[in-house]
């Protein structure tokens, strides 16, 4: 039986046209997913991920060539993936750096510069960093005194980070 009609079969219902389908497919997805991740937690963690979008994905498949459909699948699972780890560490830094700002207001001798750090971004961006994290205002005061909407200001806020970010560690 075809990839394809597996697929059609397994989205109208059959298990065991999935079951064929992961067993044609199941080392082909762990080698293009080990290539493509760092180590083998996140490997394994992809390749569940994988199996299951299949499943959630299943209606949105239409008569087409199984295998790049379900590749370009894997593809958009693994942007997400890398969108994720990105924001993770965009987090984990804001955390730091929102740390060293208060080790800067409490004079700590370790503590970086904030308005050095600050200087070295666009204005407008540096005054959005200086108003949310160090006066504290909120994301709905932001967006009444620049008429920007919450979701921009997000956009712009993690861009700023990011910019801090590079700066900081390289």
């Amino acid at each position: 039986m075809k990839d394809e009609d597996l697929m059609l079969s397994y989205k109208s219902g059959r298990v065991e046209a999935f079951n064929e389908l992961y067993e044609r497919y199941n080392k082909q997805v762990y080698g293009y997913l080990k290539k493509r991740l760092s180590n083998n937690a996140e490997v394994d963690d992809a390749y569940q991920k994988v199996w299951r979008r299949l499943h959630e994905k299943r209606d949105l498949y239409q008569d087409q060539p199984f295998g790049p459909w379900f590749f370009v699948l894997i593809k958009h699972l693994l942007i997400d993936e890398y969108r994720a780890r990105a924001r993770r560490r965009d987090h984990e830094f804001q955390d730091e750096l929102v740390e060293k700002i208060y080790a800067a207001h409490a004079e700590d001798e370790q503590a970086i510069d904030i308005e050095e750090l600050l200087a070295q971004l666009p204005s407008e961006a540096a005054h959005l960093v200086r108003q949310y994290y160090l006066e504290g205002v909120s994301y709905s005061d932001l967006e009444q005194s620049t008429g920007l909407s919450q979701s921009t200001l997000r956009q712009r806020l993690s861009r700023a980070i990011k910019g801090l970010r590079q700066k900081v560690i390289g």
